[in-house]
């Protein structure tokens, strides 16, 4: 199946970029994993002639150099999903778009680079209340565009809780939209 762009995760970022790449005319599918709390961007996403893909996760990516191919799907045995650009916004730690270890936080799908502070005692602050390192971290970008291995990625954006340091949601999702259309 073939899109102009598909969005990894279904929360308040993904389908923010979804409803205004729509209304710019591209077609769109969402691959949501898990439930979203954020039902009435959703609705309007499907009603717009969004493709959501819920209950779904992508498990794989085929890359052709630092351009993105195709991503497989765990319900769409065998069938590679296209398309020009595809949006990581996958959130932070408890949707699992970044997973910690004891050593090291990463970002699980597709191997991107996290901005973070080494070593696990720079992760938290022991008070409670106080704003916690970890919050800020999250992958790296140079123009939207998603850094592996130091080299940025041809048309893998981020957007949302996905992206290191404290972000609006909706700003960075509509920043990524302005950058592909």
């Amino acid at each position: 199946m073939k899109y102009d762009v598909i969005i990894i995760g279904g929360g308040l970022a993904g389908f923010t970029a979804g409803i205004r790449l729509l209304e710019a005319g591209r077609k769109c599918c969402v691959i949501s994993g898990g439930l979203s709390l954020h039902e009435v961007p959703k609705a309007q996403f499907k009603e717009l002639g969004g493709v959501v893909l819920a209950g779904n996760r992508v498990v794989d990516g085929e890359w052709d150099g630092d351009r993105l191919v195709s991503v497989g799907t765990s319900n769409l045995e065998g069938t590679r999903l296209k398309a020009d650009d595809y949006i990581l916004a996958t959130g932070k730690f408890f949707s699992r778009g970044l997973v910690a270890t004891m050593d090291e936080i990463m970002e699980p799908l597709f191997d991107c680079d996290v901005d973070y502070v080494p070593g696990r005692a720079n992760w938290y602050d022991p008070d409670f209340f106080a704003p916690q390192p970890f919050e800020s971290f999250g992958v790296r970008t140079s123009d939207g565009l998603v850094l592996r291995g130091g080299r940025r990625t041809e048309n893998l954006y981020a957007a949302g809780e996905i992206l290191a340091g404290n972000v609006d949601i909706v700003e960075s999702a509509l920043d990524v939209c302005d950058r592909i259309i």
